[in-house]
């Protein structure tokens, strides 16, 4: 009986099938003595993609934390840092160039740690079902990354002392609630609760950078000046 053997995976397969019973690869290719070598490698770089449970959304493999491979260039591409509209992109183990993310200075070495975390927005619906719930699965799911935020010294300044002065506002809420506890006064207790909150709200516009998104590679930051970004090469969208 005549049959058609499948250059992909081996099978033999009856004569007239257009496609493998097996891997499902087309039969009208097998009547060539020998499919090209161009055609080969695009096959088994197409399963190799298909065989990644999560490929980076910027195209790199997943070594890539390890030992970034960039496939575009600019002047300090080199360090896994780049730049999409206004939203700088980095890899987890790279480091900011020695420039000011405040105002585009140089920093001089200068620079502040944050720990940064992210969960997806969709988790605070959680918080319906209860704050410890909420607090539980965020901490299961969350992703983090640890970098270092080039800052010069005057913007390092200003921001310890917009810190300051919510930490001020926190203790005078505390000191409210206290002085309310003791005089039995409601009016005091409300009103330290919403110094409390306010220093709460407070804390989240005075944040160094904002966290768009993080992942097992990448970090996506916000509220870093124009200045800076201009800078760095754009992401390759193509």
């Amino acid at each position: 009986m005549n049959s058609s053997k499948c250059v992909d995976c081996g099978l033999v397969n009856f004569q007239g099938e257009t496609k493998c019973r097996r891997c499902g690869a087309s039969l009208s290719l097998t009547s060539q003595p020998e499919r090209t070598a161009a055609v080969r490698e695009t096959t088994r770089i197409e399963h190799e993609i298909a065989s990644y449970s999560a490929v980076p959304e910027y195209g790199l493999p997943p070594d890539a934390y390890a030992q970034p491979r960039l496939p575009y260039g600019g002047p300090l591409a080199e360090g896994g840092v780049w730049r999409d509209g206004k939203t700088l992109i980095m890899l987890k183990s790279a480091r900011l160039p020695d420039y000011c993310i405040k105002c585009g200075v140089a920093a001089n070495d200068s620079h502040l740690t944050r720990k940064l975390s992210w969960h997806h927005p969709a988790l605070y619906l959680l918080i319906f079902a209860g704050l410890l719930i909420y607090a539980i699965v965020a901490l299961i799911v969350r992703k983090s990354a640890r970098i270092e935020i080039s800052m010069c010294q005057d913007h390092i300044r200003k921001h310890r002392t917009v810190v300051g002065v919510g930490w001020l506002v926190f203790v005078a809420g505390v000191a409210f609630i206290v002085l309310a506890i003791a005089q039995e006064s409601g009016g005091s207790a409300l009103f330290g609760i919403a110094l409390v909150f306010a220093s709460a709200i407070y804390s989240t516009f005075v944040k160094v950078v904002r966290v768009k998104r993080i992942d097992d590679y990448y970090v996506w930051l916000l509220s870093i000046d124009e200045s800076f970004l201009t800078m760095l090469p754009s992401v390759n969208r193509g």
